[in-house]
């Protein structure tokens, strides 16, 4: 069984270095998917003009065609590798197809004796429109319709000058000739469609991991701006206290790894306890609860979410020997929260209530959790708390404040 996972892993890898042949580190996904399908239409190509000889049954043109036409895409397929020059491969791919199609006609006995072979020209302007999008496609569409008028033209001549194929071989040569072009068109269009499936997710992923679902969707709906006012939420702000020395003295990739690892729990616990993170800012976590999806026991999930932080930090500092507290602050009360930028969108929230759980954590003691007053006022029946002296809080002056103690018991 191991070997056949390892003989299926290598298969894919080989397959992933033959259509990635024009990739770039700089693609994006859209980009990607298109180099690689008009690869793949190159090795189709291949295949394609190896059937000619079959086809032609001894015409010289026919094997001369089966001949070339392999080279020539062989050739446009090592150009390709080599320079990565995407757009003139699939100008050659293009105009390869449109002529192998135009000359198998031709040398077949035109329209009836090729059992309608021009058929496979359909496959230049639909490699033109998974290669490079609809708007340059649309000339190959046109190119594609002149050859086939073209074709039609010319018939009368070719078709007196050339014997007709067996009955029963031109049947066969008219499924094919209809068949293997839509099939390929079939398979091209079904591959686009599954990764570019693929590629939206990955990016709804992305998004969805930057701002919250709920704002997430709303973007995605076309809305231009996005700012609305949440009169009932509890801000969360956590800060470690002892960082700055401490990453000084150590190594940064610990420092780098220990963070992620933190942060990443941290993320778990506020999914778990239904608060949305909004942002890190170095070793600053910011969260709030009642944004942007209203909820009526919003200072109960923040409480909850910073109790289950203080345990994280806890158990990763008796497990990494780290000399690290973490100093949590919450503030009730109104904000405003929208979406700012456009190249690194961001949600935030700002009012009163943001600085002032701000504040509460940096005028908090580590290893405790202060709130103000108004938290303290929706908690007071599940917590409880010891006063502290008026502290004197930057940009707000003196104020009461509370230190959680412990969950009052059933």
């Amino acid at each position: 069984m191991t070997g056949v996972r390892d003989g299926a892993r290598r298969a894919r890898a080989l397959l992933d270095r033959l259509f990635g042949l024009a990739d770039e580190p700089t693609d994006d996904d859209d980009l990607r998917l298109r180099k690689r399908v008009a690869v793949i239409a190159g090795y189709i190509l291949i295949l394609g003009a190896l059937q000619l000889p079959v086809l032609s049954q001894g015409l010289l043109l026919g094997w001369f065609v089966a001949a070339t036409m392999p080279l020539v895409s062989a050739a446009n397929l090592f150009v390709l590798a080599r320079t990565h020059r995407f757009e003139r491969y699939v100008t050659v791919l293009v105009v390869s197809v449109l002529l192998f199609a135009a000359v198998a006609e031709v040398s077949l006995g035109g329209l009836g004796g090729s059992s309608a072979a021009i058929v496979f020209a359909f496959l230049g302007p639909v490699f033109a429109l998974l290669a490079l999008g609809p708007r340059r496609a649309t000339a190959w569409f046109v190119t594609f319709l002149a050859v086939v008028i073209g074709v039609i033209l010319i018939d009368p001549v070719v078709s007196s000058r050339t014997p007709p194929q067996p009955y029963p071989l031109r049947l066969v040569w008219y499924a094919a000739n209809l068949g293997v072009p839509l099939g390929i068109t079939f398979a091209l269009l079904r591959y686009t469609d599954v990764r570019r499936r693929r590629a939206e997710a990955r990016s709804e992923e992305l998004l969805t991991n930057a701002i919250p679902v709920a704002i997430a969707a709303r973007l995605k709906r076309g809305e231009g701006r996005i700012a609305e006012s949440y009169p009932e939420t509890t801000i969360l702000f956590a800060d470690l206290a002892g960082f700055t020395p401490w990453a000084r003295e150590t190594d940064p990739a610990r420092v780098v790894g220990f963070l992620d690892d933190l942060f990443t729990r941290f993320d778990e616990l506020a999914a778990e306890h239904g608060v949305e993170k909004i942002k890190t800012i170095g070793d600053a976590y910011m969260a709030v609860a009642g944004a942007p999806e209203p909820r009526t026991d919003h200072a109960s999930a923040a409480i909850g979410l910073a109790r289950a932080m203080l345990d994280a930090l806890d158990d990763a500092r008796r497990r990494l020997d780290v000399p690290l507290q973490l100093r949590i602050g919450l503030a009730s009360g109104s904000v405003v929260g929208g979406v700012i930028g456009q190249q690194r969108i961001l949600f935030d929230l700002w009012g009163d209530t943001v600085n002032t759980a701000a504040r509460m954590q940096s005028s908090g003691i580590p290893g405790r959790i202060q709130v103000v007053q108004a938290t303290r006022d929706l908690l007071r029946d599940s917590y409880e708390f010891d006063e502290r002296e008026p502290v004197v809080v930057k940009g707000l002056g003196p104020m009461t404040t509370y230190l959680l103690a412990e969950p009052v018991r059933a």
